[in-house]
């Protein structure tokens, strides 16, 4: 009985060693990226970009604008809301009319949403 206690041990430690040995080498392959190369120096701060760089920050820019006039709108239109809910009785609030706000809310909060993704 001994022995067959001592080959299972020794199949067992075996099997952990080959399973750790696999996942240390798994872990192993996963290495960090590159560094990105570095700024070219000596260059002019106020050199013109190219054309894809003058092309990415004028999107950007509308991007940022609107970003800027939709949460501008989204705030209106949750003032809006507010004000008409403080107005209403409770037995009131559910009606069409503030349904219907809360759907244009949700749109614009979406289209924020996908606006900072991009």
């Amino acid at each position: 009985m001994q022995p067959r206690r001592d080959f299972l041990k020794f199949v067992g430690a075996a099997g952990s060693l080959a399973i750790s040995g696999a996942v240390a080498n798994a872990q192993g392959k996963h290495k960090f990226p590159d560094p990105p190369a570095p700024a070219e120096q000596g260059g002019d701060a106020n050199a013109p970009l190219s054309d894809s760089q003058t092309a990415q920050h004028a999107q950007l820019q509308l991007n940022e604008k609107e970003f800027r006039e939709s949460l501008a709108s989204l705030f209106n239109r949750v003032s809006e809301l507010k004000q008409d809910t403080d107005a209403m009785h409770t037995s009131q609030i559910f009606s069409v009319k503030v349904f219907k706000q809360t759907a244009e809310i949700e749109h614009l909060a979406k289209k924020l949403r996908s606006l900072v993704k991009t």
